[in-house]
């Protein structure tokens, strides 16, 4: 059996070991999204990549403009619903002006950082 095999078969993906306060242990429920929210989660997911600019690190994570001409506010609502259910070690914010401009700011422990740097490149050009 490849470690590959067992990764996919388990419930929970450990992404980081480690279990003090300090080093919270971080898990993705991976079927947390059922097979039946896996097309539309998929499809949030890469409106959601597309639409994140301006990356600004943060001490515990990062803050992203939303092009609001890629993503709409409800489907970023619709998608932060349902990656909670798989990445609950995760803390989301989605902060609105006035003038519709809006920001996603994706915080999380000292290791969550590195998976959402991977997850979510500076889409910068």
């Amino acid at each position: 059996m490849t470690w590959a095999s067992v990764l996919a078969g388990s419930l929970i993906f450990v992404c980081a070991a480690a279990g003090s306060e300090e080093h919270p242990v971080l898990a993705c429920n991976l079927k947390a999204i059922s097979a039946a929210m896996r097309p539309r989660y998929n499809d949030l997911i890469k409106r959601v990549r597309i639409a994140l600019c301006d990356r600004a690190e943060l001490p515990d994570g990062y803050s992203f403009k939303l092009d609001n001409d890629k993503v709409t506010l409800p489907e970023v609502a619709e998608w932060i619903t349902m990656e909670r259910l798989c990445c609950p070690f995760l803390t989301f914010n989605l902060e609105v002006s006035g003038q519709g401009k809006a920001r996603l700011i994706l915080r999380g422990p000292v290791a969550a950082k590195a998976i959402l740097h991977e997850e979510f490149p500076d889409n910068r050009k």
